[in-house]
């Protein structure tokens, strides 16, 4: 009895390619109905649902195809796709990692957890990743780089869309909807300038790091140097060896600009936007160094307080506490 219904599966998915899906589901409903044991059947049957938009039927075809003998990484694909259309975004993805896990290597269930990634905020990075490790699987497939490119397009990734999007044109001329898209990316890129890549920030990451770990004894030792330099009263002299601090301070800067490459420069100054951490730590050194700029100028005008110098070491001691604390993560 499997011959039969194999041959009807073979018949749905020609039909389904050539885009005649409800076709497809006609033919194969009353094939199951008789032959209900046929696991690529049901996977037939699901995609076929997909394509003419019903998730509901979609599903519940997949979860039969799960439960018999056959392609379970297919299954899983085809219903983390229809719990993705039917909103149910946490099963999808739970689905689609199923996926992934029973089959790593298939670039097929690499893009169906990049898809459901991407139709979440919170797990759109993600998606870009998974998306690159399709195009890496499956260098000469169009669906790997067009699903990277539409991942990339939500984050406001204009380099890495173009990039995937014009390989997807390169493998598949007369995709329309890629067309389409590269033509936003490439209005949008030039509207805005393209944000840093990942890499681009991870390589910004392991140089500003370290520079602000010393940065941090550079103004927690200075500061503190200069508070028990300063009692009782500070002196205008006292106010060269802040200006040497504030010096120092502009060195660390100024070397780890000079030592990135362009790339990566721009990433360093767009950085505390994607790092926390990054962006507590430099708002803390940067007013501490700010009032101790502003106090060293009082000093050689003849000031005698100490209070400026005790909230820019205060400031120093929040901003070497996030670098303690945050390890260089």
């Amino acid at each position: 009895m499997s011959e039969p219904i194999a041959a009807v599966a073979v018949r749905a998915a020609e039909l389904t390619a050539r885009g005649f899906p409800r076709e497809a589901i006609d033919l194969l409903r009353p094939a199951l109905a008789a032959n209900p044991l046929y696991a690529e059947a049901w996977c037939r049957l699901a995609a076929a649902h997909l394509d003419v938009g019903e998730p509901d039927p979609a599903l519940s075809a997949a979860k039969r195809a799960l439960v018999l003998d056959g392609d379970h990484a297919w299954a899983q694909r085809l219903a983390a796709l229809a719990l993705s259309e039917l909103g149910r975004h946490t099963e999808a993805v739970v689905a689609a990692r199923e996926c992934v896990r029973r089959k790593p290597g298939d670039w097929r269930c690499r893009v169906v957890l990049a898809e459901v990634l991407a139709a979440a905020p919170d797990t759109r990075r993600e998606a870009v990743d998974e998306g690159r490790e399709a195009t890496r699987l499956a260098p000469g497939e169009a669906r790997a780089y067009q699903v990277l490119g539409d991942a990339a397009l939500r984050i406001r990734d204009w380099g890495t869309a173009e990039w995937a999007y014009r390989n997807a044109l390169k493998l598949d001329p007369v995709d329309d909807d890629v067309r389409a898209n590269l033509a936003t990316v490439r209005r949008k890129r030039g509207a805005s300038p393209a944000p840093p890549t990942g890499d681009a920030l991870t390589a910004a990451h392991a140089m500003a790091w370290p520079a602000l770990s010393r940065l941090a004894v550079l103004l927690v030792t200075g500061g503190l140097l200069l508070l028990l330099a300063g009692l009782p009263s500070p002196t205008p002299l006292l106010g060269w060896f802040s200006a040497l601090l504030v010096a120092a301070v502009g060195l660390v800067l100024l070397r780890l600009l000079v030592r990135a490459r362009r790339g990566v420069r721009r990433a360093l100054l767009v950085l505390p936007r994607y790092r926390p951490r990054v962006a507590a730590a430099t708002t803390m050194f940067g007013l501490s160094t700010g009032i101790l700029a502003g106090w060293t100028v009082a000093l050689f005008l003849g000031g005698t307080t100490m209070q400026p110098l005790v909230i820019a070491w205060l400031c120093a001691v929040l901003g070497g506490s996030v670098v303690v604390l945050g390890g260089g993560r």
